[in-house]
């Protein structure tokens, strides 16, 4: 989405073709560099670049730069003798040369100094008018057979199972951008595409500088991006900076004990999100939490090494300069502990207008506050975080619609009281990104009993309340788990995505009718959104629940959208008089769900489990 002073990125990509295809490795005698990471920097950057090398045998060795332009300024070894870190300072663009040099034994290794896109320090991120969608890769779609199959890989293509490889990938994004575009869709946030040797999932990263090429290649990555800019669409990475895979490369040679977090033995996370926040918390509780492993085969990464930190830096840098991404969903967040603040700084001052999303998984909005934003919290603690997924509401809003019983937690006084509560953020409309379910829990079809109403009022209600809507693939189609259940329940392949599939639900004609009802509502409601900034940047006004109707006011100073959710089982009178604080120069309005206009004091029913959304000017 930015333009470029040249096609530098044509010549990064042919680099990097070049380094994969010769295995990372220039070798002189038995003395070689496997691999170096960054794979290639920019010019003008503000952070500075450190060089990860690895190869036989490097301790001790000097490394200068042959071509004026770029310089070493320090070495580092690792307590491993196959590392060294080298800081680099970069004066100009240009093609260079570094000389690695161990007794009479000398290498020299090709790297590309580029020039950065015009504006791309400015880009924005994401800001209150996107809407999210989140795909799983690969079960969205496959558009290359050809890489089902990879030689040496640890998993096969089963579409049977759970948790195997189904085959989607990149090239099957692609193919159906239009029909994200279509829904109304502005940013595409996908689980993570790099390598992971593991795991369908790809949260167990094995190399964090290569897309996995069951998915597709670096090159193709940036053609998908570059493609999404073109059609109106952001692209969001899902990065792993917590943890990788046990199966990551490195994990046969650390370059220092400390790498990852080390106990005796394994040592699991008691996943005590409130220990930070608890001002009577004990470090010890604190510390589990953070350096304990998520899961076995999730080695946890050690923050507080300095290089391992600046790897991770690094690493994020790179990927939103060469794909020229828009932002970030960073997962399990909170689990980076203190030193992610670190990160997140590095990452906002390298990019100081781009907002970004963390996953802090917690059910209580002080949780939430307590690791976004700027300000200071009680201990001194500022997360730096942008933006976060608001878990508390998810919650509410599941219970608010699937139950009526206010004595219980249910009906939608669940979801006014979490609202209400919104005085704990700095900026709630601005930093939360709200949905009704996503790819770690069960599908929101069925978590409202398969009531296509209870559905239709979720969508509505993501997408008009303060905050940004992110939709899961598939919600608009009335997705459901699979009867097998288990963690992986909620992941089921795109019916269409595959050639063969016996009904391809991309296509209008081969929906179900409740299928097609809940798409033309999803994709009424997005587009309505986006032709009306009231809807993301109004001020937002709720009145108290009675007789389980919320009704809520999108507001600005010439206009306003007044929506109402009915969550009794029986139709309900919407009482005027009530809301003439909002409506008192208003007289007729549109609503968008239907098309009939409604005039303020006729009377108005709300249908059962129904829902409203009226918008005055």
């Amino acid at each position: 989405m930015y333009s470029i002073r040249r096609n530098n990125m044509k010549y990064c990509s042919f680099f990097i073709f070049m380094w994969l295809m010769l295995g990372y490795t220039c070798s002189i005698s038995a003395q070689k560099v496997e691999r170096i990471n960054p794979l290639c920097w920019w010019a003008d950057m503000n952070t500075d670049l450190q060089l990860m090398l690895y190869g036989k045998n490097l301790k001790d060795a000097t490394v200068r730069v042959l071509e004026p332009g770029m310089s070493v300024s320090s070495i580092h070894n690792a307590e491993s003798p196959n590392y060294l870190f080298v800081d680099v300072i970069v004066d100009k663009v240009g093609r260079y040369t570094l000389e690695v040099e161990k007794g009479d034994r000398k290498l020299k290794i090709p790297y590309e100094i580029f020039p950065r896109r015009e504006g791309a320090e400015n880009r924005e991120g994401l800001t209150s008018s996107d809407v999210i969608y989140l795909i799983m890769p690969d079960r969205f779609a496959n558009g290359d057979m050809d890489n089902d199959c990879i030689k040496g890989a640890s998993q096969i293509l089963d579409r049977k199972g759970l948790e195997t490889r189904h085959g989607g990938d990149i090239r099957g994004i692609m193919d159906h951008l239009d029909y994200m575009a279509d829904l109304g869709i502005t940013a595409i946030w996908s689980t993570p595409l790099l390598e992971d040797n593991q795991f369908y999932h790809h949260y167990a990263i094995s190399d964090y500088y290569n897309i996995d090429p069951h998915f597709g290649t670096n090159e193709l990555y940036k053609e998908m991006v570059s493609e999404a800019h073109s059609k109106g669409l952001k692209i969001i990475q899902d990065i792993v900076p917590n943890h990788c895979g046990s199966g990551h490369w490195w994990m046969r040679d650390l370059p220092f004990k400390d790498w990852v977090t080390c106990f005796d033995t394994f040592t699991q996370s008691n996943y005590a999100l409130y220990s930070f926040s608890d001002p009577y918390a004990a470090t010890t509780d604190q510390e589990l939490c953070t350096k304990g492993w998520f899961v076995e085969s999730l080695p946890d990464m050690n923050l507080s090494n300095p290089y391992v930190l600046k790897y991770l830096i690094q690493m994020a840098i790179w990927w939103i300069e060469y794909a020229d991404l828009d932002a970030l969903r960073v997962d399990t967040y909170f689990y980076m502990g203190y030193e992610g603040q670190l990160w997140t700084q590095a990452i906002r001052n390298e990019y100081p207008n781009m907002k970004f999303v963390g996953e802090v998984w917690g059910n209580d909005p002080g949780i939430i506050a307590y690791w976004l934003g700027d300000k200071q919290k009680q201990n001194g603690f500022a997360s730096h975080l942008p933006m976060a997924m608001d878990f508390p509401l998810e919650r509410s809003l599941v219970m608010g619609l699937a139950s009526d019983n206010e004595a219980w937690g249910g009906s939608t006084k669940a979801i006014y009281n979490m609202i209400a509560q919104d005085f704990l953020y700095e900026d709630a409309g601005g930093s939360l990104v709200v949905f009704a379910d996503n790819h770690d829990m069960s599908r929101i079809y069925n978590m409202l009993g398969k009531d296509i109403r209870k559905v239709k009022q979720a969508m509505t209600f993501i997408t008009t309340t303060r905050g940004l809507p992110q939709i899961y693939y598939g919600t608009e189609l009335l997705f459901s788990d699979d009867s097998r259940g288990g963690a992986h329940q909620c992941r089921m392949d795109f019916p269409g995505g595959w050639k063969g599939d016996m009904i391809n639900l991309f296509h209008t004609e081969e929906r179900t009718n409740l299928q097609q009802e809940m798409f033309a509502h999803t994709r009424n409601l997005l587009h309505f959104r986006k032709n009306n900034s009231v809807v993301y940047e109004g001020k937002l006004m709720h009145y108290v629940p009675r007789n389980n109707v919320y009704t809520y006011f999108r507001y600005n100073d010439s206009e306003c959208v007044m929506i109402v959710i009915n969550g009794a089982s029986q139709p309900q009178k919407i009482d005027w008089k009530r809301f003439e604080e909002r409506l008192s120069s208003k007289s007729e309005g549109v609503n968008i769900l239907t098309g009939e206009r409604i005039r303020k004091g006729d009377m108005i029913e709300v249908e059962a489990n129904g829902s409203m959304v009226i918008h005055y000017k």
